[in-house]
């Protein structure tokens, strides 16, 4: 798709949200240094020479002497040796003392980012904070995490990760994890794009690989060229062939058919081969490609698209440490013309597999009480995601493509890897476990999502939290639109209040669309 320019911002930002909105807090705790230990060479008696005389003390200089040989050694050199001695000792202590610091400095959160917590109009994290790997096994507190370990703590190259042991800290127990894209030769101009954009922002700190599929091989041009991009590994994978073709079980003249009908209706791509085959296999393929075995993290990058936000921790450790599974950027309406079936089949599965629902799953979000509880039409805009691949690989999310796939519904309709994504999730996996990167600024073609409170680090104008809400949805489309935008369904809560004497009738006779009478606009400086 044609990308839209970068636009010149000046916004600040919470961090990402779960399914509550909250903006991190902390307690300020002095970090000025203790002067004890300077105070003890100020006073009393050289510090490593004992009393008796007996002992000479200090790092690499305890030893013993006689009492005798050292009341000789004492008469000829005087207090002049023992003077010596300890301004030797001193700078030893000293340069030791400064090397120590040198170690520990890039480890303390915030340390060496005081400025960027007091732009966020925050408290700078305790330096008592947690310094060494999460425990796997403890409470998950993606805010206090946020706060933790923020700064670039486990960043491979950046200024805070200045020596080897920093470095070999930054890649301890360091997710499994890539960057993936699926792009053509032909899209290599907008590939470089995105790739420019997340290089500068956040990976040239963190340098995940990045793996590129085709459904044909890579030129060497779209490979030097991509390459030369980051210091990251790269690695350029073809599809297998029945990823990409039609399955045996597909009437081809039905298909094509379902090619002219949507074209002419004007549902986005609807016309197009390629366009099924790719939503196709962002729906049940990609997590099987052997490339990716070897990892369990996933952030899934297209051609063309615009980040426009410095990232300055380490997304799949805070993925991982905090349990989540599936992480969005925008969660907005799509054009429900391309899956007309799609809840029909979703529901008969959940009828057919009872057993595979999650205990904790929540489906209300996604479910029109206005419209006898059918599907609303909300999804998790995928073309930006951030994963675990286990979960797509397990057997729950398996036969929940499997049953749309031998439906037909990417070939006889236009099934979207972004509806699926959404109700697989909704399905299988609890609320918890999700999470709104509020705090990525990104653009594909004219959706475009940039947090609030961000002026220092980001480089596109703020948005309302409904900015995007039915751009996907044409004007001549009839469908029905739901009573509250689709983020608010999922963040609920404060999210979903009205100001008094509003209503969305009075507002449409005005000639409003009916979606501008909540009480938070998602822009305040502060979120509740």
């Amino acid at each position: 798709m044609d990308s839209m320019p970068t636009v010149k911002t000046a916004a600040a930002a919470s961090r990402g949200w779960g399914s509550a909105w909250s903006e991190p807090s902390s307690t300020l705790i002095s970090s000025a240094p203790s002067s004890s230990s300077a105070a003890t060479f100020r006073s009393g008696s050289p510090p490593f020479w004992s009393r008796s005389g007996r002992k000479l003390i200090g790092p690499g200089l305890a030893s013993s002497v006689s009492g005798s040989s050292s009341a000789g050694f004492r008469a000829v050199f005087g207090r002049r040796w023992r003077t010596a001695v300890s301004k030797r000792q001193l700078a030893v202590l000293v340069c030791l003392a400064l090397a120590v610091w040198v170690w520990v400095r890039p480890t303390v959160p915030g340390l060496a980012t005081a400025g960027a917590w007091r732009g966020l109009g925050r408290d700078r994290p305790r330096l008592g904070a947690r310094l060494t790997e999460p425990d796997d096994t403890g409470p998950r507190d993606p805010e206090r995490w946020l706060r933790e370990n923020s700064g670039d703590r486990w960043a491979i190259s950046s200024r805070t990760t200045t020596t080897t042991t920093a470095k070999s800290r930054a890649r301890s127990r360091r997710p499994r994890a890539a960057l993936i894209s699926l792009v053509r030769n032909s899209e290599l101009d907008g590939i470089m794009q995105s790739m420019r954009q997340l290089e500068y922002h956040w990976n040239h700190k963190y340098q995940y690989p990045w793996i590129f599929f085709n459904d044909e091989p890579f030129t060497d041009e779209f490979k030097a060229a991509t390459q030369n991009l980051t210091a990251a590994p790269c690695s350029y994978e073809t599809l297998p062939a029945e990823h990409w073709s039609l399955p045996d079980w597909i009437d081809e003249g039905r298909f094509m058919n379902s090619l002219e009908y949507l074209g002419a209706i004007g549902v986005g791509k609807g016309w197009m081969t390629s366009y099924r085959h790719m939503c196709r296999w962002n729906s049940g393929f990609f997590y099987r490609h052997p490339k990716l075995q070897d990892f369990d993290w996933y952030w899934r990058v297209e051609p063309d698209v615009h980040f426009f936000c410095d990232i300055d921790y380490d997304v799949f450790r805070f993925m991982r440490d905090n349990a989540l599974t599936y992480g969005f950027n925008m969660n907005i309406l799509d054009d429900a013309r391309s899956f007309p079936s799609l809840w029909a089949r979703t529901r008969a599965f959940i009828h057919a597999h009872p057993d595979l629902l999650h205990p904790d799953a929540d489906l209300d979000w996604l479910l029109d009480a206005g419209h006898g509880g059918d599907y609303n039409n909300c999804q998790f805009f995928s073309n930006f995601e951030i994963g675990d691949l286990r979960y797509f690989r397990g057997a729950a999310n398996e036969r929940y493509f499997h049953w749309l796939d031998r439906g037909g519904g990417f070939f006889y309709e236009r099934f979207g890897d972004a509806p699926i994504h959404t109700l697989s999730v909704a399905m299988f996996v609890p609320k918890r476990q999700l999470w709104f990167f509020r705090d990525i600024g990104y653009q594909h073609d004219i959706n475009r999502h940039c947090p609030p409170r961000s002026a220092h680090r980001c480089t596109c104008e703020p948005t309302a939290l409904d900015e995007n809400f039915y751009r996907l949805v044409p004007l001549e489309s009839p469908q029905k639109k739901p009573a509250d935008t689709c983020i608010r369904q999922f963040l609920g809560g404060d999210w979903l209040r009205k100001r008094d004497g509003w209503t969305p009738e009075a507002e449409r006779a005005l000639g409003g669309d009916g979606y501008h009478g909540y009480v938070l606009t998602g822009l305040e400086p502060d979120d509740p």
